[in-house]
């Protein structure tokens, strides 16, 4: 059984995640266009998540591994037009191996973490250029990742 708090956080990041596709390719895609690359982000993000679930109940390992792989996936994409491919590769792996090691101690909150940042850097990136959105991005992930683990050791004591 799944904690309805848990998916109340995964329909939320996931419609943060469309609304946050829909507005960066509002001006080069068209509003209908937009729309339908967010609805798709958003069910993409949910899904990911459900996979994610569903592997934590047959073989938690695994869902550690898919964790640190989905981390790495999103940031490459992320990266990718503005620091080309081998950096945005070096960092993907550096971000996913970081996602998987949080995976351990504040488990989907990480992931969560990771999607709010990458939020932050593609809206940055819309009026910034990229090194200041990367640092933005850098110090969002840094604090959502304290924050997920303040919340975690809150929801421990309070069991």
């Amino acid at each position: 059984m799944v904690d309805f708090a848990l998916v109340a956080l995964i329909i939320l990041i996931a419609a943060y995640a469309g609304g946050v596709a829909a507005i960066v390719r509002l001006r080069p895609a068209g509003p209908a266009r937009a729309l339908l690359e967010g609805v798709g982000t958003a069910v993409g993000v949910a899904a990911s998540f459900a996979l994610m679930l569903a592997l934590a109940r047959a073989w938690l390992p695994g869902t550690i591994i898919v964790a640190a792989l989905l981390a790495g996936a999103v940031l490459y994409g992320t990266l990718l037009r503005d620091v080309g491919p081998a950096r945005a590769g070096a960092t993907a792996a550096v971000g996913g191996l970081l996602i998987g090691a949080s995976f351990l101690f504040v488990s989907y909150l990480a992931v969560m973490a990771l999607i709010g940042a990458a939020g932050v850097y593609v809206m940055l990136r819309l009026w910034l250029r990229s090194r200041p959105a990367l640092l933005v991005m850098g110090g969002a992930l840094g604090a959502l990742l304290a924050v997920s683990a303040g919340v975690f050791a809150l929801a421990l004591s309070t069991m």
